[in-house]
């Protein structure tokens, strides 16, 4: 059981969430006057679930439910890896399974290791 709650947890957030940061995702101009209109992917279903059976969430709805503090969100990478990078209010749990005491009952929990 800690073992498939551990992998579900990694696979999760891996394929959830690889960006290094959410903030900045601002655009950037490129210095012309002229603001063309936004164009946006069409949004797939929340919580669209595969064959694996692993819920997904896209780096939006993710950002959204962190934001309004409806989440949380874990790095499971190693710990080089997190010190050379991680989301800005991620907490460290490579070993999440062992640690599921600690995360909040009342919260989406985010993971990522990628």
């Amino acid at each position: 059981m800690r073992f498939i709650t551990s992998r579900l947890m990694a696979i999760v957030l891996g394929l959830m969430i690889f960006t290094t940061s959410f903030a900045g995702q601002g655009g950037s101009g490129s210095g012309g006057s002229a603001k063309k209109p936004e164009q946006k992917a069409p949004t797939p279903p929340a919580q669209t679930v595969p064959e694996d059976g692993v819920p997904r969430i896209t780096v939006a709805e993710a950002h959204d439910a962190f934001e309004k503090g409806k989440a949380i969100i874990v790095d499971v990478r190693s710990e080089s890896s997190y010190r050379i990078g991680h989301i800005q209010g991620a907490l460290w749990m490579p070993d999440v399974a062992a640690r599921t005491k600690e995360l909040p009952r009342d919260k989406m929990i985010i993971t990522y290791c990628s």
